[in-house]
């Protein structure tokens, strides 16, 4: 399923340590993981970007996004940008672009059933989406060593 639209959801501002910051803020090789999805995404054929993402934390990821994404947690503005047949990825949590990972948790579906499914219940559980792989799933400070380790081992040696 080609998709020309991205959904990223970020944690919730208050489900953020005072002194600590969104997983897609956290760093991978000195580079934020939404700027490594972003250029993935990017590589892939996504134009237009959608961050539900609360004031905290908007213009950090205002200066990574493309400057035409649009950064909100209000629901209005994200049913607006579901108002389409097109199909929309969806990234539920922080991911990190990997060729070799498998489909589990990124999905696509047709941006007016997202809007739809969402106006009762909001849920991953999305009838009719497709899974998408290449991407694995960061659930935390575990999750960025392995990848550190990971991404320093696939550098280049001298």
């Amino acid at each position: 399923m080609f998709c020309r639209r991205a959904v990223l959801i970020f944690e919730e501002d208050t489900a953020v340590l005072p002194e600590a910051k969104p997983l897609m803020l956290e760093a991978i090789r000195s580079r934020p993981i939404l700027s490594w999805m972003c250029g993935q995404l990017q590589a892939d054929g996504i134009q237009r970007f959608f961050a539900v993402c609360g004031p905290r934390f908007a213009d950090e990821v205002r200066k990574i996004l493309l400057p035409e994404a649009e950064v909100s947690e209000q629901w209005r503005d994200l049913e607006a940008f579901l108002d389409t047949e097109e199909p929309v990825l969806v990234f539920p949590r922080a991911a990190f672009p990997l060729a070799e990972a498998g489909a589990g948790f990124v999905y696509a579906a047709p941006g007016r059933d997202l809007r739809d499914l969402w106006r009762v219940r909001m849920t991953n559980a999305v009838q009719g989406a497709e899974l998408v792989s290449g991407w694995l799933p960061v659930y935390g400070p575990d999750t960025l060593e392995e990848l550190e380790t990971l991404m320093h081992s696939r550098e280049p040696q001298d």
